[in-house]
């Protein structure tokens, strides 16, 4: 089990970003939970079946993608060292 079998898509908030990169060719791409979820076959949809069903949006390509989730945390560099 991992954290996308776990979560539906309708689980998450209308604006959470979700980075789409193909495994071939590597273009990634941007949508919102709200952009995936006007199409029908994503209403029920956990994210690993969303994952499988998305594909490059690269006309020649159409490879396979990975998904992740986007989060806009400001998170800052660990600045530390050795006393």
């Amino acid at each position: 089990m991992s954290w996308k079998t776990d979560l539906k898509l309708s689980d998450l908030d209308a604006g959470t970003a979700i980075e789409i990169l193909c495994k071939r060719c590597g273009l990634s791409r941007y949508e919102t939970q709200a952009q995936l979820l006007e199409r029908p076959e994503f209403t029920h949809a956990h994210l690993d079946e969303v994952e499988y069903n998305l594909h490059c949006s690269n006309r020649f390509c159409r490879g396979g993608v990975r998904i992740a989730l986007i989060y806009d945390d400001k998170t800052e560099a660990f600045v530390g060292g050795m006393a």
